[in-house]
């Protein structure tokens, strides 16, 4: 079988985009694929962490989402029982903002223009109903405008976020993943707004928060996530029951719901998820990179993207499609995230105690190193290396590290 592109992409949300655009500038070939049209909106909370943004930077569009964005310098944590505790958003280099807010609407259509400007060819309203690996190559099945289309490359990567449908057709996943849920709708009007990211642990499901992400002057992103152990348990009544909350009943006393409420599911599941399989490379929430801590998603599939194009270059250019070269990948990744999960996942089980929070929180407006460990943790940025122990994490939150 020829090989009619270098590589397509499943996908064209940031992990997909980032991937093409960065195999495109290598000068390949590459087919970036997705079942909606763009601009499509996507459910999501809207962060970019300083992750996210630096990887923005390097991309060469950070300067353009700044002026559509909503800067954030800052991060504010409410405790279950009301403490309040903040601090400066850590970021590692000089940039023109810490982290920003931009509605994935916005989002995903410019950074897959970034694409296609780089040389990328994107077809919308792609629903790639199958791929799999044959002769030297791998095809796609792709159903588009009543139309089944076949295109075949020497290597996929798929970046579909936590729709699993493909990755259960093709057999990389054998049984649906359990998963953080999550609801937000978009709201004007917002009273006494801060420019911050507001983390509220009051009135929020455990393990879980509900937060307030500024989009505007007085516009928001506000919504509720949570690991989900009660299968009867509802997203949208959990979100229902934050926005009516005391501490948000007076900030939204003037304010409109400008959209819907929308849930939405998140797999967390990488220390045990798979990354790859014949030809074929996962990135992002496909590979179950989504923080278990905070369900932060869009920096890792960002840097998963990339890391991904990087080595799918490599393999195109050796040659190499071995198991041992696809194993490559898995190892990068794990080298770069396995830890950071581990610890999050191990603070998650700690911090669902109200009153671990509670004492954390208080602590923190004594400690202001202890903020800047907090703020690392909820912006993913901590790294804990070795055996992970109750005594470990709290060292981890409590000692400068």
């Amino acid at each position: 079988m020829g090989a009619a592109y270098d590589v397509l992409i499943v996908g064209a949300g940031p992990g997909g985009s980032a991937a093409a655009h960065a195999l495109a500038q290598r000068g390949l070939n590459v087919l970036l694929l997705d079942k909606a049209h763009f601009p499509r909106d996507k459910t999501c909370g809207d962060g970019l962490t300083p992750r996210a943004v630096g990887v923005l930077d390097e991309m060469g569009v950070l300067n353009e989402l700044c002026r559509v964005g909503q800067g954030v310098q800052r991060f504010v944590v409410i405790s279950p029982r009301r403490a309040r505790t903040q601090a400066p958003i850590p970021t590692e280099r000089p940039l023109p903002v810490r982290a920003l807010v931009v509605p994935r609407l916005i989002l995903d259509d410019r950074l897959r223009a970034l694409a296609v400007q780089a040389g990328a060819q994107c077809l919308e309203g792609a629903h790639v109903a199958d791929l799999k690996p044959e002769g030297k190559g791998v095809i796609a099945e792709v159903e588009r405008a009543d139309k089944r289309e076949r295109y075949t490359a020497s290597l996929a990567i798929v970046a579909t976020g936590a729709n699993t449908r493909l990755l259960r057709a093709i057999g990389v996943l054998k049984d649906q993943p359990k998963v953080l849920v999550a609801s937000r709708a978009y709201f004007e009007g917002v009273r006494n707004l801060e420019d911050a990211w507001t983390l509220r642990f009051d009135h929020a499901p455990m393990p879980g928060y509900g937060w307030i992400f500024p989009t505007g002057r007085d516009t928001a992103n506000i919504g509720v996530g949570y690991f989900k152990e009660d299968r009867h348990q509802s997203a949208h009544r959990a979100f229902e029951r934050f926005v009516a909350s005391p501490a948000l009943r007076e900030r939204l006393s003037c304010a409109t719901r400008t959209s819907p409420v929308k849930g939405y599911p998140l797999r967390d599941d990488f220390l045990t998820a798979p990354t790859f399989s014949e030809r074929v490379l996962l990135v992002g929430e496909a590979a179950g990179l989504v923080n278990p801590l905070t369900g932060e998603g869009i920096d890792y599939a960002l840097e998963s993207g990339r890391l991904a194009a990087a080595h799918a270059a490599e393999m195109l250019e050796r040659g190499d499609f071995s198991v041992e070269s696809h194993r490559a990948y898995d190892r990068a990744l794990r080298e770069r995230y396995q830890a950071l999960f581990e610890f999050c996942l191990t603070v998650r089980r700690w911090l669902v105690r109200p009153f671990l929070l509670d004492v954390l929180v208080w602590l923190a407006n004594y400690r202001t190193d202890l903020r800047t460990n907090l703020a690392r943790v909820v912006l993913g940025g901590a790294s804990v290396r070795g055996r992970l122990t109750a005594k470990r994490v709290l060292r981890a939150l409590l000692l400068k590290q």
